[in-house]
């Protein structure tokens, strides 16, 4: 109920009120005034007394006087009251079965609210695994790839380094077989020039080998000092014409490139008399 609804019912109480005072006090002035009406107009009769000689005359009673009329009292006028302060709204108490109906909703909604929570919560905790699973992938996958270029790496840097080696090999294989050659050149020409400065002793029979080991100096002189029969022909006077046709031929023929000297520097010279 609001303070207006209070105000008006108040209000209708009192003026209930007053109205019923007004009729209690109206209807007291009616008796009075028609009691004493009836006595002022009514007719003088005849009264028979009955008493005895003997009894003492009758008193007549005293007349009643009306009652003064009692002026009704003007009505208060309700002042207004001051407007009380609005009452706290009472809550009307659950009945039990609609308190335990309540308490169960309240308790189904927080079950439900923990079980969103417990969902959401494992959402984001598998989103994050998946995340870190999917980082772990890259980063292996990185891994990978970084072992590949490593590997590839050294693959082409190992079929580099071996075409190096067998283009090496080659070259130095040529560069050997060219330096053989030339040796072998070089070695045809001294041949020749101690041929020709040989003095064949006389009834030499066959062609008999003879071999001395030779130094020479840078220029291609013949180091006397250094000079040694290593295998004979088994004709002693062939092996002394051969000897000093050695040392007449001095200076032998060299290469050029003073880089290749150091292959003629000890000879083995085998001497035929007929190559």
């Amino acid at each position: 109920m609001t303070y207006d609804d209070e105000y008006v019912t108040d209000r209708e109480k009192k003026i209930s009120r007053a109205l019923a005072a007004a009729m209690h006090v109206g209807f007291v002035l009616l008796l009075v005034f028609g009691v004493a009406w009836q006595k002022r107009h009514s007719e003088p009769t005849a009264v028979v007394d009955l008493w005895s000689t003997m009894a003492p005359p009758r008193q007549e009673p005293a007349p009643v006087k009306p009652a003064p009329k009692a002026e009704p009292k003007p009505e208060p006028r309700p002042e207004p009251k001051p407007r009380p302060a609005p009452k706290p709204e009472v809550k009307p108490v659950p009945k039990p079965d609609i308190a335990l109906r309540e308490k169960l909703e309240k308790e189904r909604k927080a079950k439900e609210q923990q079980e969103l929570e417990k969902k959401k919560k494992q959402q984001e905790l598998d989103k994050k695994k998946q995340q870190q699973d999917l980082e772990r992938r890259k980063e292996e996958e990185k891994q990978k790839e970084e072992v590949k270029r490593k590997l590839a790496q050294e693959a082409e840097a190992k079929r580099i380094a071996q075409e190096q080696a067998d283009l090496k090999a080659k070259l130095a294989k040529e560069q050997a077989s060219a330096q053989s050659r030339l040796y072998d050149e070089y070695v045809r020409q001294i041949s020749n020039k101690i041929k020709r400065n040989i003095v064949e002793p006389p009834n030499l029979q066959g062609n008999p080998t003879v071999e001395f080991e030779v130094r020479l100096l840078p220029g291609g002189e013949v180091l006397e000092s250094s000079l040694r029969l290593r295998r004979s022909s088994g004709v002693p006077a062939y092996d002394q014409a051969v000897e000093r046709a050695i040392l007449k031929s001095s200076p032998l023929p060299l290469p050029t490139d003073p880089t290749l000297f150091n292959m003629f520097r000890e000879l083995n010279l085998k001497i035929r008399p007929k190559e």
